[in-house]
């Protein structure tokens, strides 16, 4: 039996999706760290869903970060191994 990350949606820890919102800083150096405070994740069990928020600018899951600069990331988690997939700007 797979642990869940969202018991609601049953996301599988071992297969997932996750996007990162933060502030865009452009004096900023690190951008790869997720789990700092700063960061808001969604979590997402299929590609397709978490693409389409990418593009969409990601504002409809991260209310907090409206009328901001912020940094995206889409990230594919599997078995516990983060792999940057997409990453941009939006202003």
């Amino acid at each position: 039996m797979n642990a869940a990350i969202d018991k609601e949606k049953n996301i599988d820890i071992d297969d997932y999706f996750l996007l990162a919102g933060r502030n865009w800083n452009g004096q900023t150096e690190d951008y790869t760290a997720i789990g700092d405070s700063s960061t808001s994740i969604k979590y997402f069990d299929n590609y397709v869903d978490a693409e389409r928020t990418f593009q969409n600018g990601a504002i409809s899951v991260f209310p907090e970060l409206k009328g901001k600069d912020i940094k995206l990331d889409l990230i594919h988690v599997r078995y516990g191994i983060n792999r940057l997939v997409l990453s941009r700007i939006v202003f």
